[in-house]
């Protein structure tokens, strides 16, 4: 992802955001700062058509301490309507899975919400196994 593409990208995330319900903040310039700041967040790929950029791949860093394993979650995954069973989602995993072993991670994770057979489907045609985590999970407002 470059800095061009920068208000496509975020333009598709707020598309993402309301079609799960939620009520996106992210801007342009949000996302610059998170993709290409001093502290990096996030790795960032898209997928184009007809040289226009149709999708967009959002990665972030997980760590196995116990196992000293470095790993990428495929936080978002996302082409838009017209541009969907091209094989371009398969490009950005492909994507994801080779800017992963560049990173030297030992495994890449992704999440589908529970209501969502279709994006579980594809993850397990692309070899991804259902994960669940130990425990119940917890967050906290800072």
């Amino acid at each position: 992802m470059d800095r061009h593409d920068l208000a496509v990208v975020a333009d598709m995330i707020v598309r993402l955001a309301r079609h799960h319900g939620d009520d996106p903040a992210i801007d342009a310039a949000r996302l610059e700062v998170d993709l290409f700041g001093e502290a990096r967040w996030l790795h960032g790929l898209v997928v184009e058509r007809f040289g226009y950029v149709v999708g967009y791949a959002l990665l972030v860093p997980r760590y196995r301490a116990q196992l000293t394993l470095r790993g990428l979650d495929l936080h978002h995954l996302f082409v838009l309507e017209g541009s969907r069973g091209l094989g371009l989602g398969r490009l950005l995993v492909a994507g994801a899975q080779a800017a992963a072993r560049e990173a030297g991670c030992a495994f890449l994770t992704v999440g589908a919400r529970a209501e969502n057979g279709r994006a579980q489907d594809f993850y397990r045609s692309l070899g991804f196994q259902p994960h669940l985590a130990a425990g119940q999970g917890f967050a906290m407002t800072l």
